[in-house]
């Protein structure tokens, strides 16, 4: 049973399950789609990863009873071929789809005898905490549903699905189409867009021509993004990770002022304000990186269940533009990168670790900004005046709790703009980005849109608007191929790849520059290959492959771009003009040639 204490408390005790039979389906068998193979790639790099499993609470009318739910859950499984499909991997890769079958909805009792409802937020809360197993690709089904009852009333119903089957928006359709069953079983239109379907539209040659075109699109960032954009020095040893969220009246109020001026949706201005914000503290006037495109451009894929989402590299110049241009800029750049939001994941695999091997980076492609809210305010003044920002912004909040690490050091997730901005920031690593570092950034994006909604900002204006300083970084970082990187760190990895005092890393000038570069450097590594010593390399090629081994996890570090393998070490392999009067044995790059 349920029952709530003075803390808050819930606990729950199982009751028999409710099984939910479908049928009236085919069975048939086909191809991954593009954002299947996707999910793949990504979960067999990463297979823990805490999105491996979507979760959703359902929208339960007072009074819902357990049939009810469990006749909308039939009509949801029987409407979409999605819901009954195993995953079962394979090269190529292969979905089977059920024409019938049954589902058991996990239920749990509330206490008869509790003085009132249990909040059903919490609810929710401790439904899927008890789904939180995760759902295997190969499973028969690839969603859970739980509900807690009172007698035959439902309470509250979750679902978890597995990321193969859907993604943030096909949960959101599945969501309202679920409460659109509860009223009307037979409701819905009968004909809607399905996995298989979609997987023989991308075979088509028009089809395929697009996603070769966004593959060359990624081929021409990956050469210019840099390996994080946001690194900083460390505030203390590897943690875990963090995610504050930003909750504010005020930045709601400013996006409708601002989108009223511009005439853009909320969330392009959001991912503008970000933008600015990371230019000011990271110090790069382009911001290159991964976004999440959804992918649902077509009219057939606007109510479409399965996962379509894909990551697309994004680029925005952020100098010389006033806040509004620089909203504009936002627009045509995300338009630009969701053009080619749909590509081969395979294909796109082995290109990024050719790019890495030759860049000798370790790329990251989770999404830093993720927009969850579909904009369909009408145009229009907003109703609160800009002069009402501040009482608002008193009510401003940042609420933090722990959270699993992902590869990116942060990343935003907007979740809402109506009524309330609630934007997420993510730490990965909190000794490397604290606490007061994300809430500085959250709330750094509400000033300058508060600061904003009145009129536009000349460029001048936009930066100091944040509130924010750039990033401290001493004389050890440099600015190598688009990428900041501690020298130190680079030495640490060669330790590791070579051993102590066997090898040393230098910054190079570029032609011009001054002694002690900062910008425009280049890295190179001299080696020792004395008789003996078995850890010695005995080319570039196999140097850089050593350094590429010990590269991940190495935020602030990278390959050199060349390799000087000599016939010794110095007595102090520190000194640079030491090394330079050994005699050399091999001297590249030790990338691959061009082809």
């Amino acid at each position: 049973m349920i029952h709530v204490d003075e803390a808050g408390e819930v606990s729950l005790t199982p009751r028999p399950a409710v099984p939910v039979r479908f049928g009236g389906g085919r069975d048939a068998e086909g191809p991954y789609t593009l954002g299947q193979v996707n999910i793949k790639v990504w979960l067999d790099q990463s297979p823990d990863h805490c999105y491996s499993t979507l979760k959703w609470t359902l929208d339960l009318p007072e009074g819902t009873t357990v049939q009810q739910v469990a006749t909308a859950m039939g009509a949801l499984l029987t409407r979409h071929e999605g819901l009954r499909t195993r995953y079962l991997g394979g090269d190529p890769p292969v979905q089977r789809v059920a024409g019938s079958g049954e589902l058991s909805i996990e239920v749990w009792s509330v206490d008869e005898h509790h003085t009132g409802p249990p909040d059903p937020t919490r609810l929710a809360h401790e439904l899927l905490a008890r789904l939180a197993s995760g759902i295997a690709p190969d499973a028969p089904l690839p969603l859970r549903v739980a509900m807690a009852v009172r007698g035959e009333r439902a309470e509250s119903a979750v679902m978890v699905f597995s990321h193969h089957a859907v993604d943030f928006q096909a949960m959101t359709v599945l969501g309202r189409e679920f409460t659109a069953l509860l009223r009307d079983p037979r409701g819905l239109a009968a004909d809607v867009h399905q996995p298989l379907a979609q997987a023989e539209a991308e075979s088509d040659p028009r089809a395929r021509r697009r996603h070769e075109a966004a593959i060359r699109h990624w081929e021409r960032h990956l050469r210019l993004v840099p390996q994080s954009l946001y690194v900083r020095p460390r505030t203390g040893p590897p943690a875990g990770g963090g995610i504050g969220q930003l909750s504010s009246p005020a930045a709601a109020t400013a996006l409708r002022h601002i989108a009223s001026r511009t005439r853009t949706s909320r969330p392009t201005i959001v991912f503008a304000a970000m933008c600015a914000v990371l230019a000011r503290r990271t110090g790069y006037r382009e911001c290159r990186f991964p976004i999440l495109s959804g992918n649902r451009f077509e009219p057939r894929l606007e109510q479409y269940v399965g996962t379509l989402a894909q990551s697309v590299l994004v680029r925005l110049d952020t100098d010389g533009a006033s806040f509004d241009e620089l909203v504009r800029r936002a627009f045509a750049a995300m338009l630009s990168a969701s053009r080619n939001g749909a590509w081969d994941a395979s294909v796109a695999t082995r290109l990024h670790r050719r790019v890495a091997t030759e860049r000798g980076l370790y790329l990251r492609f989770e999404p830093l900004f993720n927009n969850l809210v579909v904009d369909t305010a009408a145009a229009g003044p907003p109703p609160d005046p800009v002069d009402s920002l501040a009482d608002a912004a008193s009510r401003t909040e940042v609420v933090w709790r722990p959270a699993p690490p992902t590869s990116m050091p942060i990343r935003f997730d907007l979740w809402q703009v109506d009524g309330l901005l609630r934007l997420s920031g993510w730490s990965s690593d909190t000794g490397l980005v604290d606490r007061d570092e994300v809430e500085s950034l959250l709330r750094a994006i509400e000033r300058l849109l508060l600061a904003a909604a009145g009129a536009d900002l000349d460029e001048a204006a936009v930066g100091p608007a944040t509130g924010l300083e750039p990033i401290a970084r001493g004389p050890g970082w440099l600015l190598v191929d688009s990428c900041w990187i501690e020298l130190a760190e680079v030495r640490r990895l060669l330790d590791d790849a070579f051993g102590a005092g066997a090898a040393h890393a230098f910054a190079v000038p570029a032609a011009g520059a001054d002694a002690e570069p900062s910008v425009g450097t280049g890295l190179v590594a001299y080696l020792a290959a004395s008789a003996g010593r078995d850890a010695a390399p005995a080319s570039p090629e196999e140097a850089h492959a050593r350094c590429l081994a010990a590269l991940p996890g190495r935020l602030t570090a990278m390959t050199p771009q060349r390799y000087v393998i000599c016939d010794g070490a110095p007595e102090d392999p520190t000194d640079l003009a030491s090394w330079q009067r050994l005699p050399v044995l091999a001297e590249g790059s030790g990338r691959p040639p061009a082809a």
